[in-house]
């Protein structure tokens, strides 16, 4: 079942919960209550309530294996559960699971009797890795930009927010074509240069991507210090300089074999290498200040990185070419 109608009431989406414990119950009755039930769905968590079936907590996998087996189940659960009420919207529902970063909800009624779980896995239509975090983190990262279409259910609305961005790159088009027109005569006097703007470009853009994506991930972390986004961009800049380093020896000994000279394959190779890693220290280091700054950094650094990258790149390779061949 996919969850394409954010308004949907819980209600109407809740999957059935087979993973139900009773407060009252031994560990050892619980776990033998549970292989009586031969559950075939996979198991994300493990609900527990009372008597009357009100919601009262969720037992972690490792208490219920590793605990006492003669110990009850409300003595090592977890009173305190993030759960949904069914008349709540799935809108409402899943921006708790983003929030939260959880796989599963409980849905409780107005007397918080448990009814079901809204489960992420179910929205995705795929089998979801529990024990690969990596996974988990994307699935929410995608989930949460999901969400934030959802919200925009006009095509004017969503035109309004994602042409701006487009612009970013259109800018970014036009201000690398000024460069190269400014720096018309070496083009036409060394064609070797032109040839490799191209490949220059691809470098800088895909190793700038490659770090905006990094600090993404630092940002989902929940504890974000300044020493954590200084750790972060310290680590970035040895791996850029590496990076930079190998693509620049590779791409401006690989020219020697077009009619350019040493000289011009010497200039590709070092305006690579200042080109990547200034690009990829940009790439790590917008995310951040986006964030810092109240702004959504997984919309917005995309496009403002590659406009970055683009011109940044141009200038230094047409500049340094300028200023060493003529």
């Amino acid at each position: 079942m996919a969850y394409n109608d954010f308004s949907r009431l819980v209600k109407d989406c809740a999957a059935p919960v087979h993973t139900v414990l009773n407060q009252d119950l031994t560990i050892e009755e619980a776990l033998a209550g549970l292989r009586g039930k031969q559950i075939h769905d996979k198991i994300i968590y493990f609900y527990v309530v009372d008597g009357a079936g009100r919601l009262q907590g969720v037992v972690p996998t490792r208490k219920l294996l590793l605990a006492d087996p003669k110990s009850l189940i409300k003595e090592v659960m977890a009173g305190s559960v993030v759960h949904v009420q069914e008349d709540q919207s799935l809108a409402e529902a899943m921006q708790l699971l983003t929030n939260h970063e959880l796989l599963a909800l409980p849905v409780v009624d107005q007397n918080q009797c448990l009814k079901g779980i809204i489960d992420v896995q179910l929205y995705l239509e795929e089998s979801l890795d529990i024990a690969n975090r990596r996974h988990q983190a994307d699935v929410f990262q995608i989930l949460g930009l999901t969400l934030e279409e959802g919200k925009n259910k006009s095509t004017w609305r969503s035109y309004r927010t994602r042409m701006p961005w487009i612009f970013c790159n259109m800018f970014g088009g036009i201000a690398c074509a000024l460069i190269s027109r400014w720096y018309e005569g070496v083009l036409g006097k060394v064609l070797l240069l032109a040839m490799f703007i191209p490949l220059v470009l691809t470098l800088s853009e895909s190793i700038s991507m490659q770090s905006m994506t990094q600090s993404l991930h630092v940002i989902r972390q929940k504890r974000l210090s300044w020493r954590r986004i200084m750790q972060q961009l310290f680590a970035e800049s040895r791996l850029a300089l590496a990076l930079a380093l190998t693509c620049g020896a590779a791409v401006g000994g690989l020219s020697l074999f077009w009619e350019g000279g040493k000289l011009a394959s010497l200039l590709i190779g070092v305006s690579i290498f200042l080109s990547i890693t200034l690009s990829a220290l940009m790439g790590a280091a917008i995310p951040l200040i986006l964030y810092a700054r109240s702004y959504d950094p997984k919309v917005a650094a995309g496009p403002v990185v590659l406009m970055l990258a683009d011109i940044l790149t141009t200038g230094i390779y047409l500049s340094l070419a300028t200023w060493i061949l003529l």
